[in-house]
């Protein structure tokens, strides 16, 4: 018995039998692709821009918690004279810029504040334990005023998100309890989130 090896056949294409795509096949794919993205991109973009907003709704909440915890807890004078339930005062927009596009906060030009923990080295911003150590969007402003039931904060946060001027702008206020005394205070949070351009 003899042993027969059979060797598998190679096909050579020729010109005849060879085929690529046609130029049709081309312009479809191009086409489905061409639409694919002018979808895919802005709703990409808009997700990202969703995704920053997060910095702020979050931070405004750090915010708030601390001017609760500094509005509640009593406080005296050197001679212990109590003082009345308050917020901390006022401090301007930190960090002083038009937005973190700005040159003057943004050195490496992407669009954020560049980390500065000394921007957040004020008073206020100390007693309201507040500060950011990392690169950010938004830029923080808080307004204390007024004491017991007349006490009222506003926390805010602006953001240029794509460096085109328009600013998003979140605040949330709150409010002093209507029923503080000098011997114990609350204080109260507005419904919600007032915002303007979120996504801007």
């Amino acid at each position: 018995m003899s042993i027969v090896h059979l060797e598998p056949q190679r096909h050579t294409p020729n010109a005849a039998t060879a085929r690529g795509f046609t130029l049709l096949e081309l312009m479809v794919s191009l086409a489905i692709i061409a639409i694919l993205a002018t979808v895919a991109i802005p709703q990409f973009t808009h997700h990202m821009r969703m995704a920053r907003t997060t910095e702020a709704t979050l931070m405004l909440d750090v915010m708030k918690k601390g001017a609760s915890t500094y509005y509640a807890s009593p406080r005296t004078l050197a001679d212990g004279t109590r003082l009345p339930c308050q917020f901390p005062g006022a401090v301007a927009i930190t960090p002083l810029a038009n937005s973190c596009c700005d040159p003057a906060v943004d050195k490496d030009a992407d669009g954020r504040c560049d980390e500065d923990p000394e921007a957040f080295n004020s008073p206020v911003w100390q007693a309201l334990n507040f500060g950011l150590a990392s690169q950010h969007v938004f830029q923080y402003q808080f307004q204390g005023t007024g004491t017991l039931g007349a006490a009222s904060a506003v926390m805010s946060a602006y953001g240029d998100q794509d460096c085109d001027g328009k600013m998003a702008t979140f605040h949330l206020v709150l409010e002093g309890d209507p029923a503080a005394t000098l011997s114990g205070c609350d204080s109260t949070t507005s419904a919600g989130f007032f915002h303007d351009f979120e996504t801007e």
